[in-house]
């Protein structure tokens, strides 16, 4: 298991940076010491629980980092998982879905099974295949994602910082490899994506294969943590409800 501890850091201090915050005024809002803070942000010292909480409050983390990063300090207690299964049941489930969907490890975003719908949405997307490589090296991506630049973003940056301390570095380093060679990976790779207008009920444009039209479509990622145990969430674009 990768150490899991510098990418919770590095997260940490940049969004204490760009929220323009100094580690003295951080300390002040999460009732932390700054040399705690500076403990935390340079990785030498792991940070409990109660700290995490204190930190996500001040730096207003969005919950779905809030997930990720608490699972990321506990993973190195537990053995690595064994490489996903999709059993008959789970292909069966996934096909009765109408809407585009797929079963997909993270933070790598590949794909290892899909249904009917998917195909349709997103050609191309196939089992064996990691999302970012189909969005930045299949030309087809451009045609399906209305919101192509924001969406390929904004997955760069989920890889770049949740993929250390859960992706293996042979995945991550094969990812990388083979999406180097689009135009846009050096861009994507090395800048922040804007903030986009909720990571807890994130929205992508797709351009419905029927009819041509944009559909904006609600994403939906469920794990499955519980009775049966899963290593990959289930992916669901449903049309998003206007309310």
């Amino acid at each position: 298991m990768e150490n899991p501890y510098p990418p919770i850091a590095r997260y940490l201090r940049e969004r204490r940076e760009s929220a323009g915050l100094t580690r003295a005024a951080l300390s002040a809002a999460a009732g932390i010491s700054p040399a705690l803070i500076q403990k935390i942000e340079q990785g030498t010292r792991p940070p409990t629980l109660e700290a995490l909480t204190a930190l996500f409050d001040a730096l207003t983390v969005p919950e779905v980092m809030r997930d990720h990063l608490i699972s990321l300090s506990i993973t190195s207690r537990y053995d690595p998982v064994s490489p996903p299964l999709v059993r008959p049941a789970d292909q069966v489930l996934l096909d009765g879905i109408t809407h585009p969907a797929s079963l997909q490890m993270h933070p790598t975003f590949d794909v290892v099974a899909t249904n009917a719908a998917w195909g349709l949405f997103f050609p191309g997307l196939e089992t064996g295949i990691s999302m970012l490589e189909w969005m930045l090296l299949d030309p087809r991506a451009k045609t399906a994602l209305v919101d192509w630049e924001q969406q390929v973003h904004m997955c760069v940056y989920g890889f770049r910082v949740m993929g250390p301390g859960l992706a293996s570095q042979q995945r991550i380093a094969e990812i990388v490899e083979a999406c180097t060679t689009a135009p846009e990976w050096t861009k994507f790779w090395t800048s922040d994506p804007a903030a986009p207008h909720s990571l807890d009920d994130p929205v992508m444009y797709c351009r419905d294969p029927r009819t041509g039209a944009t559909t904006a479509m609600t994403v939906h990622s469920l794990g499955a943590s519980l009775i049966p145990r899963r290593e990959w969430s289930l992916v669901v674009y449903a049309p998003k409800q206007i309310d």
